[in-house]
């Protein structure tokens, strides 16, 4: 009876484990591309919501999308925070959407 047990344990296991490699368990959806501009007390934000995905970090999101520079860490982690109150950047998670900043060209 132990090894019937034990194998069909092994036997839910593995089909668990094929089920979300071949199927996944999370939804797959496309992210959501607006560009809107909200004001705070002394700035213009412009920014743009996006969808987190695997192994997506606020810095590779930013540089995701602006491609041209004209900013530093301190302001992204500044600029997220003001946008997205009461998340830490360092705990964004999978299949959520941010508001992530977005920056003007150096020299304009």
């Amino acid at each position: 009876m132990k090894r019937f047990l034990t194998g069909c344990t092994i036997l839910l296991i593995l089909y668990v484990v094929a089920y979300d490699l071949k199927i996944g368990t999370l939804p797959q959806t496309q992210p959501v591309n607006a560009e809107i501009q909200t004001n705070d007390k002394n700035h213009t934000y412009n920014y743009k919501s996006y969808e987190a995905g695997p192994g997506d970090t606020l810095i590779s999101i930013v540089e995701e999308l602006n491609t041209h520079g004209g900013y530093t860490i301190s302001s992204m982690i500044k600029d997220f925070t003001t946008l997205n109150p009461g998340v830490n950047p360092e705990n964004i998670q999978l299949g959520k959407t941010y508001k992530f900043p977005l920056y003007k060209k150096a020299g304009r």
